[in-house]
């Protein structure tokens, strides 16, 4: 099966991350998904951005968590973003109502590491079937334990393991606990077996963040099944020999 791209937080490389702009363009790439992250309000909100403290987005030194949505609403996350026009950081429950005229499939990472966000896999699922979407969303957490409350939830529901240092034993972890995916970052590619033992076991293997063309293509040789990347018109002129044409910032 040909490895799939998804645009890891939209396509960032031109826009403002995590931003309805940057995930209109993975569509209008017709690329095969899209990776975001979601966090929640001070009065409960479940909203799309990777940062729990606001300064690199907004240049204000606030937490998320802190902020009500409307607080949070008037706030500019593309601020660090040369040229962007002012965008909100987006409603989850805003994104999957578009979400569902696409075709795309969407990653949603759990961000409940740094803030434990207590009740938020109930929550998203929640979201998730409001919109009838359980077959084009994937979830995953840097949490092994948020990750398996949510795969005992949604048993019908594709879930994996986010991690980032190489854990030798992480197929066998992942496996114990009844979910269907690793997601490693891009360098634990680099041990040979990795790609090939998590599929002998039925496992799904998404990498992240593959934005390097060495590792672009060592994913796409060893059969990764998802490439995540910051610049996903690259991976697609590598995978697809298409060039990088075709895809404007405007």
């Amino acid at each position: 099966m040909r490895t799939k791209i998804f645009a890891h937080r939209g396509v960032r490389k031109y826009h403002a991350e995590n931003t309805m702009t940057a995930f209109k363009a993975a569509e209008a790439m017709r690329l095969d998904g899209i990776e975001l992250d979601v966090q929640r309000t001070a009065d409960g909100r479940l909203v799309i951005c990777h940062d729990e403290n606001l300064t690199r987005l907004t240049g204000r030194d606030l937490w998320l968590k802190d902020l009500t949505y409307q607080e949070l609403s008037q706030l500019n996350v593309a601020h660090y973003f040369p040229g962007s026009p002012h965008e909100s950081a987006p409603l989850l429950d805003e994104f999957l109502a578009w979400f569902k005229t696409s075709s795309m499939v969407v990653n949603l990472e759990l961000k409940n590491t740094v803030i434990p966000y207590e009740g938020m896999e109930e929550e998203v699922l929640a979201l998730v079937d409001r919109h009838g979407l359980r077959d084009r969303v994937i979830i995953s957490s840097f949490s092994l334990e948020s990750a398996t409350l949510f795969k005992r939830l949604a048993p019908d529901m594709d879930v994996g393991f986010l991690y980032q240092k190489m854990l030798p034993s992480v197929v066998g972890k992942v496996l114990s606990h009844g979910l269907d995916a690793i997601h490693p970052l891009y360098a634990n590619q680099l041990w040979p077996w990795l790609i090939r033992q998590a599929h002998r076991h039925g496992l799904q293997v998404r990498i992240w963040t593959v934005n390097h063309p060495l590792f672009i293509k060592n994913a796409l040789r060893r059969g990764a099944d998802v490439i995540m990347t910051d610049d996903p018109q690259l991976v697609l002129s590598i995978r697809d020999g298409k060039g990088r044409k075709g895809y404007s910032a405007d």
